[in-house]
C-alpha cells in the first residue's frame, strides 16, 4: 500500500454526503485533523450542527436546491464521497434464498444504494473542479462484482451494488468528455464495524473487521492515489481493481 500523505486532502473543498453515518463522520474527523485549511462539506438528511447542508437524498428538488446551495457558497469542489449505503431494514434482512425476495426491502435497498447515488450524480458532479484532478467517489462493495459471485443470496444487496457499479461505469465516461480532469470511482472498505454490518459480524470470526477509523483510511488512501487511467474502476481497501 501506498504511502499515507493524504495530498489530495490538504488545502481541499471535500463534500461528504452522509456525513453522521459511521464512515463518513471518521472521514471528516480524519480530514480535520490533516489540515484545518481543508474546507469539508457536510451533507446530511437531518442536521446535528448549523454548518451542516440537509438535504434529503431521495428527492430531487432537494438535491437539486442543495447542489446549487453549495455552488454558490464554494463555486467547485475537489472531492465528493458519496458514503451512504443500506444493509438491512426493520426486519428484513438479505436473502439467503429467492423465496426470501420481498418487494418492500427489495425497494428500500435500491432507494439508498441506487437510486440515491444517480440523483446524486444528476446534481453534483457538474460541481468537480475542471481546472486540477477532481473525483466524485461512491461506496460500493465487492458483493456487487457479478463475475465474483460464487455464493448466491443477498440478491437485494448484490443486485443494487451491481446497478451502481453501472451507474459508476458510465458516468465515468461521460465525464471522461464534460471535464476530463474528473475521476469516477467506487470503493470498497470491506467490512466495517458499523451499524450496516453489525447484525452480521458474529458470524464473521474468520474475517477481518476494519474499525471506522481504519475503513476511513482506506478509503481516503484509495482516492489520494487514483489516477485517471482508473477512472470507472471500483477499488478495494487494499487498492485492488474489483471486476464487474
Amino acid at each position: 500500500m501506498k504511502k499515507e500523505n493524504y495530498q489530495r486532502f490538504k488545502n481541499a473543498k471535500i463534500a461528504i454526503i452522509g456525513a453522521n453515518g459511521g464512515i463518513g463522520s471518521a472521514i471528516i474527523n480524519k480530514i480535520y485533523n490533516l489540515d484545518v485549511a481543508n474546507e469539508v462539506i457536510e451533507i446530511v438528511r437531518t442536521k446535528k450542527h448549523s454548518n451542516q447542508f440537509e438535504m434529503d437524498m431521495l428527492d430531487d428538488n432537494s438535491i437539486f436546491s442543495c447542489a446549487e446551495e453549495i455552488q454558490k457558497k464554494y463555486n467547485n469542489l475537489d472531492i465528493i464521497i458519496n458514503a451512504t449505503g443500506l444493509l438491512h431494514v426493520g426486519n428484513y434482512k438479505p436473502e439467503r434464498t429467492f423465496r426470501e425476495i420481498n418487494y418492500d426491502y427489495l425497494n428500500e435497498i435500491f432507494k439508498i444504494n441506487t437510486f440515491s447515488p444517480f440523483l446524486i450524480s444528476k446534481y453534483f458532479s457538474p460541481l468537480l473542479n475542471k481546472n486540477h484532478t477532481s473525483i466524485i467517489a461512491f461506496l460500493s462493495a465487492r458483493l456487487g462484482s457479478i463475475s465474483d459471485n460464487s455464493l448466491g443470496g443477498w440478491y437485494s444487496y448484490r443486485s443494487s451494488k451491481a446497478a451502481l457499479n453501472m451507474l459508476i461505469k458510465t458516468l465515468s465516461l461521460e465525464l471522461a468528455y464534460t471535464n476530463k480532469n474528473a475521476i469516477c470511482i467506487g470503493i470498497h472498505p470491506g467490512t466495517v464495524d458499523t451499524k450496516l454490518s453489525s447484525p452480521f459480524t458474529e458470524k464473521m470470526r474468520n474475517k477481518k473487521i476494519f474499525t471506522k477509523d481504519e475503513a476511513a483510511g482506506y478509503l481516503m488512501n484509495i482516492i489520494n492515489n487514483v489516477d485517471s487511467l482508473q477512472n470507472g474502476y471500483i477499488i478495494d481497501w487494499q487498492e485492488k481493481k474489483i471486476d464487474y
